[in-house]
């Protein structure tokens, strides 16, 4: 029996909130493949968990720090969401004192991609040990890492291929130094060109990251749609779980909530939708999210927050609402992509109100699923509204069995499993189809 071909997947998460993620692992390690995923685990620790066939081991490493994130050694002395925001605002001033002081002496700062030695010592080892056909890199942070890896494994006389799969496009990361942004330019650059894959999300992207990567081909798309086959019928209600009936106009947000997503738009124009409700699947904890509840006292009897379902469950949960939202404000990564809840929705047979960035208004323009407003424009948002409530009917026969087919996660593994097999020049043997559920961490180490 010939071994399976192996694959290892780095990525700088907790890897069990990173839905993408955990469908590559998933849909690769059905079709034969031996997955293992590398990610974070923030309190050094080392755990070990599964979806599917695919393992995952969450190592000691430092999640990269984005943009309101606290690093884990101060979480051991975080009590509530507010201590969370002052520490980011002193470390944030800590950062801006210390770029200050190096321009004050003149003395250049080294700009260095964050954690990067420590990542590569930590992972090396376990690369080595399970000695992998292909290296998948998950995003620009991973990149680095993952070209180092492969690096190594090559010079150690193993074939290793190199995938990079482009979550963002770096130059609209709005958090990034301009200094770091370059710094992960070059890397972008230097191992996109040695890669024997590079996969992206839409078109758009495609038409940045040629002039941004520099390279000839475009790359590989493997859109981040929804799991069809993996549903499973939801717990909870969404309706009840509110405590409203099937009768009550009900718009509907999934995901994370943040000032550049626009949910203060809908929420604003909820006083000119009588009778509308709007609900939040999202952290009921986050600040953003308290603070959009704190904004609108006299909306909480129409507007409420619930939290997550399991992802195997979200479609079924969503498709008791009336109208999925995408209110997002105008940022360049916003532009480019069909974001996951795009297919979400989808799925549930909800019609989309998306704000006019570009390639989402585009495809809910050309298949009539819904109604495109002007982001940030309250007035607008209440026309776009009033216009699918008004026949909800039509926005949904927009779903054609086709329709929904083309925006499948099964149809975008069938290209990452091409592509894959390919640049492997692998066959293997599909096992044994296992459900799309996470298991419980089990800690390898103190």
């Amino acid at each position: 029996m010939n071994q399976a071909p192996k694959t290892l997947h780095i990525v700088l998460n907790g890897v069990t909130e990173d839905s993408r993620v955990l469908k590559c692992a998933w849909s690769l390690s059905n079709a034969g493949w031996d997955v293992l995923v590398l990610g974070s685990s923030s309190q050094g620790l080392t755990d070990e968990l599964s979806i599917g066939h695919a393992r995952i081991l969450r190592l000691p490493l430092k999640i990269v720090i984005v943009k309101n994130q606290v690093p884990a050694i101060f979480r051991p002395f975080i009590r509530g969401e507010k201590t969370q925001w002052f520490i980011t605002g002193v470390l944030r001033r800590l950062r801006r004192y210390r770029r200050k002081l190096f321009e004050v002496s003149k003395v250049k700062e080294e700009v260095v991609v964050p954690n990067l030695n420590r990542a590569v010592r930590v992972i090396t080892p376990v690369a080595l040990n399970f000695a992998p056909d292909v290296v998948h890199a998950h995003d620009y942070t991973a990149l680095p890492i993952a070209g180092a890896i492969v690096d190594t494994l090559r010079a150690s006389g193993k074939k290793t291929q190199l995938v990079y799969d482009a979550h963002e496009y770096v130059p609209g990361v709005s958090h990034l130094t301009k200094p770091l942004a370059a710094l992960y330019t070059k890397i972008e650059r230097k191992y996109s060109q040695k890669a024997a894959a590079v996969l992206s999300v839409s078109e758009p992207m495609n038409d940045l990251l040629l002039e941004q990567l520099q390279v000839t081909e475009r790359p590989t798309i493997v859109a981040n749609d929804p799991l069809v086959d993996g549903q499973e019928r939801s717990a909870r209600n969404l309706r009840k779980d509110i405590g409203v009936g099937s009768d009550v106009p009900l718009m509907v947000y999934s995901g994370a909530v943040a000032p550049q997503r626009g949910i203060q738009t809908a929420l604003a124009a909820l006083p000119e939708l009588p009778g509308v409700h709007l609900v939040l699947i999202a952290n009921p904890k986050d600040k953003s999210v308290q603070d959009l509840v704190a904004s609108a006292p006299n909306m909480k009897d129409r507007f409420h927050v619930v939290p997550y379902v399991p992802n195997s469950e979200l479609v079924s949960y969503l498709s008791t609402a009336n109208i999925g939202l995408i209110p997002i404000l105008h940022r360049l990564n916003h532009e480019i992509s069909l974001i996951t809840k795009f297919g979400e929705y989808m799925q549930a047979l909800l019609p989309i109100l998306v704000s006019d960035v570009k390639t989402m208004s585009a495809e809910v323009r050309r298949l009539g699923n819904g109604e495109v407003f002007i982001a940030e424009d309250v007035a607008d948002f209440v026309r776009a509204a009033k216009l699918v409530f008004a026949d909800l009917a039509k926005y949904r026969a927009a779903y054609t069995d086709e329709v929904l087919s083309e925006r499948s996660w099964e149809r975008q593994a069938e290209i990452l499993l091409a592509t894959y097999n390919n640049i492997a020049d692998a066959n293997p043997t599909a096992r044994t189809h296992m459900p799309f559920i996470i298991t419980e961490p089990i800690l390898l180490e103190g």
